[in-house]
């Protein structure tokens, strides 16, 4: 498990990403640095701790001396743009890595699901882009078959 830093960096990253807005959660809020952490995990161990460690030294660029957890939502958006913007193909997998785990936690069942009860509550985020939740198939497909 990473440490508290690393944590709080992925939590600050989620948040720069998908800030609450007009009063409506945002990825930090709804625990998805969680997801974040242990979907990237579970693929390539160790690898939080690099992203948590370029996202800080990205952040020195911005504002010297500074984690990126400390930086203001501005700065932290330009670090994540300066690192979006570099040419190398491995530092383009850390960017998109990121991206895609903190929009896959935001708007999957990752923040509906109770892991205690075993039971979903629809995310607001579905809600509000229309998704009603899984299906349990449609019979009419399956009646000419």
């Amino acid at each position: 498990m990473p440490d508290e830093a690393t944590l709080a960096t992925i939590r600050a990253a989620v948040d720069t990403i998908l800030p609450s807005i007009e009063g409506r959660p945002g990825a930090a809020e709804l625990g998805v640095s969680g997801h974040v952490v242990q979907a990237i995990e579970l693929y390539l161990p160790g690898f939080v701790e690099l992203l948590a460690t370029l996202l800080d030294a990205f952040a020195s660029d911005v504002r010297s001396g500074a984690r990126f957890a400390e930086l203001t939502q501005d700065e932290r958006e330009k670090v994540v743009r300066a690192m979006a913007g570099e040419e190398s193909a491995d530092m383009q997998d850390i960017v998109d890595a990121l991206l895609v785990f903190t929009y896959g936690g935001f708007y999957s069942e990752w923040t509906g699901y109770d892991r205690q009860s075993r039971t979903l509550d629809p995310p607001r985020a579905w809600a509000e882009v229309g998704y009603r939740g899984p299906s349990l198939g449609y019979p009419e497909y399956r009646e000419g078959i």
